[in-house]
């Protein structure tokens, strides 16, 4: 998820809306900020009280004084005892996201499930046993989901080392072995040889540099080299020849950050971080999308903030694992940050939502566009049903896209969700999350229902959830 600026958050109240404010004043909202070039600063108007959170880029602080209502823990419905392989991009898309975010985590790519006939709606199942958000997310080769690190408070100078495993088959979470180190803000990503890859984040309002990788078959972590600059809400993807290509993220602590335009490789047979050629525009909180030719489409993200002077970026650009460079893509038609973006069956790409600008007075979008590689172009399509920033945004077996959560118009967080169909180009309003959230944990399930777990209930994170739910989808 992303916020309005650094590792402090902008995220919104569950279903509840911002408290009132006085006639005739403006409307609070938080500040955007990035805490290691992502650390939120949240100012309240004239009244001369000022709320310094760190917390990330994807990150959204709102004030609001509402506390999660208990979570009571059923059993989860229908869920399959012999799950099937599934990959899933890391938080920006991963996670994801988004990755998010973010991310607002995003699940793309790999086999597809098969899909089991739903009802459309959600349903609580087991709760983490410790409310987080920014929290990485993928899914492992045999279907369980994996929930790395978070923040039990606002920012990553709370951040954990937990490591929590969600088993379908069961529907409850079990603890693995911590991470080498805690991080919120960090990314993810599964391995081709079915080993989870964790990278950068933020800890104590700094940007790590460190990387280390789970092994699930005898549940042990080790380093994994160090990544040549400190990354947070940046994005992994997998490559298809078993690499990892890091992109952008927040280099610095805040209040003020700056992103890089930095790229790197990992090389999972040496374990080794190899720098490559760099973007053409610094970005965090961007999507990276793998396409079915095997580049990575880059598109949008925050550049830089200071004071309420950020910029936020439309440009686009393409990545060749063949050559290790970079190439322009066509722009998109709007500016956009704590987006989300998925690769669909036929190989464009869809982008919804976000933010235009860093500005306290921008709201979030419900436009979305598609890219298509095979004509360098992006065309509009239909818009969501709702605006929302920071969400979670996931491809479904059979193709359509699901949308939920996030950080609506007026900075409050959302319960509402929502599926695109490719095939007509339309959105339509589906179940509502039993508990509004942004910046979960996300997990696509091997029998192709979705797992939301934790995260924010408000646009300053200063109330979060353990609270897990699970969408099963109908059948188109």
């Amino acid at each position: 998820m992303t916020v309005p600026k650094a590792d402090q958050s902008k995220h919104g109240p569950d279903e509840g809306g911002l408290a009132s404010t006085p006639p005739n004043r403006p409307r609070l909202r938080p500040s955007r900020t990035f805490e290691s070039g992502i650390g939120a600063i949240l100012m309240i108007d004239a009244l001369a009280l000022l709320l310094v959170i760190a917390s990330g880029p994807a990150a959204y602080l709102w004030m609001d004084s509402s506390h999660p209502s208990p979570i009571i823990a059923t059993a989860a419905p229908g869920a399959s005892a012999t799950p099937t392989p599934e990959a899933t991009s890391g938080p920006s898309a991963s996670s994801l996201p988004g990755g998010s975010p973010s991310s607002v985590p995003v699940v793309s790519g790999g086999a597809s499930p098969k899909l089991v006939a739903g009802d459309g709606t959600w349903a609580r199942t087991d709760p983490l046993p410790q409310a987080t958000w920014a929290t990485a997310s993928v899914t492992l080769h045999d279907g369980r989901v994996i929930a790395l690190g978070g923040a039990t408070a606002q920012s990553s100078f709370d951040a954990v080392a937990s490591a929590l495993i969600f088993d379908p088959a069961t529907g409850h979470w079990t603890a693995a072995t911590d991470m080498l180190q805690p991080r919120a803000y960090a990314m993810a990503v599964t391995l081709a040889d079915g080993s989870v890859l964790v990278a950068g984040g933020s800890r104590d309002g700094q940007p790590l540099d460190t990387a280390e990788r789970y092994y699930p078959g005898n549940g042990t972590w080790v380093a994994a080299g160090r990544l040549n600059i400190p990354r947070t809400q940046g994005a992994l993807t997998l490559l298809k020849d078993g690499r990892v290509l890091a992109t952008g993220g927040g280099i610095e602590g805040g209040p003020d950050w700056n992103a890089t335009a930095s790229a790197e490789i990992f090389d999972p047979a040496g374990g080794t971080w190899t720098m490559v050629a760099p973007m053409a525009v610094a970005r965090a909180r961007h999507t990276a999308t793998l396409l079915l030719d095997g580049e990575v489409l880059v598109a949008g993200g925050a550049t830089t903030f200071h004071g309420d002077a950020g910029f936020v970026t439309a440009k686009a650009e393409i990545f060749d694992p063949g050559t290790n460079s970079w190439r322009p893509a066509a722009p998109m038609s709007k500016p956009r940050y704590v987006h989300a973006a998925t690769l669909l069956i036929d190989g464009r790409v869809l982008v919804a939502g976000g933010w235009y600008a860093t500005s306290n007075s921008d709201p979030s979008h419900n436009t979305a566009e598609i890219y298509d590689p095979a004509t360098n172009t992006w065309a509009a399509t239909g818009s969501m049903t709702g605006a929302r920033a920071d969400y979670s945004l996931v491809r479904l077996a059979d193709g359509r896209v699901l949308a939920a959560g996030g950080v609506d118009p007026a900075y409050t967080v959302q319960a509402s969700s929502e599926i695109y169909d490719p095939a007509t180009g339309v959105w339509a309003a589906t179940g509502k999350l039993m508990v509004g959230t942004m910046w979960p944990a996300v997990g696509l399930l091997p029998d192709g229902r979705v797992l939301i777990a934790g995260g924010a209930l408000d646009a300053l994170a200063a109330h979060l959830t353990a609270a897990c739910q699970i969408y099963s989808p109908t059948l188109p």
